[in-house]
């Protein structure tokens, strides 16, 4: 059975699967509730920055599928479970962060590579092994993955099914950054809050910009980030920044 553990610490949320004996398989009920959790962490004023990760040595090694689908069609257990999950992360207007320590395979590798940033262990693997068992990819794999690799590479990951190291992950921009096991959890502790610590509407609107950026012409995605300067101004955070700037201090964002 999964449990979707939710915790707070200062200005950012954990969500956590945990399932230790699956390597935090997800199950089509705990999919629907991670789903819930992060949508009201997305309205939750207190919470700048939203982290998920695997309970112990593995993230998630992909769909539990020992409790069955509950009956549902399987366009309906992926809409309200895991395709819910892959758009609720990639339309956070938050920086999400993706906490790899082992396996992340499956739907688990889509689940990672939906947050916006991806730190792995140096024992991390990413797989996309749909076609292993006679599938096509889910969980937003084929929208993501081109979008970070490139279309060959997409294909040659989720085709062959090859897993990939920390190393090479980070080397194909699957992972931002990868740190050894002995540092891993301080040094994501220090991207956590430097990443908390931005203002957040500013970086909803960068995130927004840049995902939509590839739909755009150049006149439409300079007029879009024109808008979003515009909104912008109106914040306690851009006025913070500023002021900041010109006492030369650090600035201090709130999320406002």
């Amino acid at each position: 059975m999964t449990d979707i553990e939710v915790t707070r610490d200062d200005d950012y949320a954990t969500v956590t699967i945990s399932n230790p004996d699956r390597k935090n398989a997800i199950s089509a009920e705990a999919s629907e509730e991670m789903a819930e959790e992060l949508r009201a962490l997305e309205h939750d004023a207190g919470v700048r920055a939203v982290v998920v990760q695997g309970d112990g040595d593995a993230f998630c090694s992909g769909i539990d599928l020992s409790g069955g689908m509950d009956g549902k069609s399987v366009i309906e257990e992926l809409e309200t479970g895991l395709n819910a999950i892959a758009v609720a992360l990639l339309r956070m207007e938050k920086p999400t962060i993706a906490v790899v320590r082992g396996v992340a395979v499956g739907a688990g590798a889509s689940l990672a590579t939906a947050c916006d940033f991806v730190y792995a262990r140096d024992d991390a693997v990413f797989g996309w092994g749909f076609t292993d068992i006679g599938l096509a990819p889910d969980t937003g794999a084929t929208y993501v993955l081109p979008r970070l690799v490139g279309v060959r590479r997409a294909l040659d990951l989720l085709v062959t099914a090859r897993r990939v190291d920390a190393e090479e992950a980070v080397d194909m921009g699957i992972a931002t950054e990868t740190f050894d096991t002995e540092e891993f959890e301080d040094m994501v502790a220090e991207r956590i809050a430097t990443l908390a610590s931005r203002p957040t509407l500013a970086v909803g609107e960068t995130k927004r910009l840049v995902q939509r950026a590839t739909h755009r012409s150049m006149e439409e995605a300079l007029r879009a980030e024109a808008r979003a300067q515009d909104r912008i101004f109106e914040t306690e955070d851009f006025a913070e920044g500023v002021g900041a700037f010109f006492e030369g201090r650090e600035p201090e964002f709130e999320g406002r």
